[in-house]
């Protein structure tokens, strides 16, 4: 799973039909606990992080699977081996999937053509990060009452969009499902084109932030901005920043999401109430997720109370 185009809308569905299944079965994780025993995940991240590698981690430790952990830094990769080199080593460790992280946009694409494993994209570049896009669609619908009920909803994704691989994938995955997506940012950070991401776009947070059912955050990311970021940060919070008086102009029914790590105090204050924040059941919502996408590129699934090869019905 490189991209969100790699899943048709039926198996979008599945997935998050299948993650809510594990989260009614988390009381008793013995009941999924043997998934995937016997089979052996892969993390490869050449970019820092902690909170992906965490939940990916999680997830497949939740279903019976053991994980390799290839820090870079650790690795061959660090004294001039290719990447695919290392995915040859990661394959004749006996690892069935692997989950890579890298700088470069197709990178996951890239080793999906050079190897037979199964490969999940837990962000290239700019380019997309399909698991928390797909996590978030499981938030929306949990919220929500169901997918369908996503219709017609208006998200509005605010901050850096141009360098934002999480806004190009939930732009790819929102709009299947009727929602309107609405890109705000300063002209810096937009992309060109946000009509090919099939989304609207705004310079100004105050025109829209009383019109929308969704409030989804971004960080600027300094470390993708070539030559570092420049501008004002105290000129950015003043126009794009949530602060208690946007909050209280959001409608009362609408909601805040962020992909995290948040920067409080930048694009969200500090002081800004939370009753609304869906930020922490992303994080669990991203673990039941990606445990869903494990079972689908494994092709396995908890079926009459028995782990079966070949059950998803993707």
């Amino acid at each position: 799973m490189t991209q969100i185009s790699d899943l048709s809308d039926k198996e979008v569905l599945e997935l998050v039909e299948r993650a809510e299944t594990y989260r009614q079965m988390e009381e008793d994780t013995r009941r999924f606990s043997d998934v995937l025993k016997d089979f052996v995940v892969a993390t490869l991240f050449f970019e820092g992080s902690t909170r992906t590698r965490l939940s990916f981690t999680l997830a497949a430790e939740r279903l019976g699977a053991r994980v390799i952990d290839l820090g870079v830094s650790m690795s061959s990769v660090s004294k001039g081996e290719s990447l695919k080199d290392t995915c040859d080593t990661v394959s004749a460790l006996g690892a069935d999937a692997v989950v890579v992280r890298h700088p470069n946009e197709g990178a996951p694409l890239q080793i999906a053509s050079w190897t037979n494993l199964a490969v999940v994209n837990a962000g290239d570049g700019c380019h997309e990060h399909p698991t928390q896009a797909l996590g978030d669609l499981f938030s929306l619908s949990s919220a929500f009452g169901g997918v369908k009920n996503l219709s017609a909803k208006r998200v509005a994704i605010v901050g850096d969009i141009l360098h934002s691989r999480v806004a190009r994938s939930l732009c790819s995955l929102l709009g299947r499902f009727g929602v309107s997506v609405v890109l705000v940012g300063p002209p810096d950070m937009m992309v060109d084109r946000p009509s090919a991401l099939g989304a609207e776009f705004s310079y100004d947070l105050d025109e829209v932030v009383g019109e929308v059912d969704v409030l989804y955050l971004l960080r600027i990311q300094r470390e993708r901005i070539r030559g570092g970021y420049n501008s004002s940060i105290e000129s950015y919070t003043k126009r794009f920043q949530l602060d208690q008086k946007r909050y209280q102009k959001m409608p009362s029914t609408s909601i805040v999401m962020h992909p995290g790590p948040v920067n409080r105090g930048v694009e969200l204050a500090v002081k800004v109430a939370e009753e609304r924040s869906l930020i922490a059941e992303q994080v669990r919502n991203g673990v039941l997720m990606r445990m869903a996408v494990f079972s689908k590129i494994l092709d396995t699934a908890w079926i009459g109370g028995q782990p079966q090869k070949g059950a998803f019905h993707g």
